[in-house]
């Protein structure tokens, strides 16, 4: 039997380990400079035992982007390929992008495939 699943930690989470409200956990995420010091330590110290992750769907949607760039590479072996996509992370992390990296081989019917579920991945990241 397997074990079960440990769910994503929250912002209620954190406001309850905390003593705040959701809307103050939320305010820290968004500008940490809107709360006060004593409360942005206590949050700051949950987040990281809690080893929550900001969810990017609700920024997705409301700003219709998705901050993520799909690269599909032929071969994971071949160094070239290797330097490309270290070469783009170079620039789009900095940028604030997170890259989604697909391997198709050489199967245009694979490549096809990849290249939906790329986009889709990114529709919901």
């Amino acid at each position: 039997m397997t074990a079960p699943r440990k769910r994503r930690p929250t912002l209620k989470d954190i406001a309850e380990q905390v003593g705040v409200t959701k809307m103050t956990v939320s305010r820290f995420l968004r500008d940490p400079s809107s709360v006060a010091e004593a409360t942005r330590v206590k949050i700051e110290a949950a987040v990281t035992e809690l080893g929550y992750i900001p969810s990017r769907a609700p920024d997705i949607l409301s700003n219709s982007t998705s901050k993520a760039i799909g690269i599909l590479i032929p071969s994971l072996s071949n160094q070239v390929f290797s330097a490309l996509v270290r070469g783009i992370e170079s620039v789009t992390r900095p940028a604030g992008y997170q890259t989604l990296l697909a391997h198709y081989a050489t199967a245009r019917k694979r490549k096809r495939k990849k290249l939906r579920r790329c986009f889709l991945t990114m529709l919901t990241v």
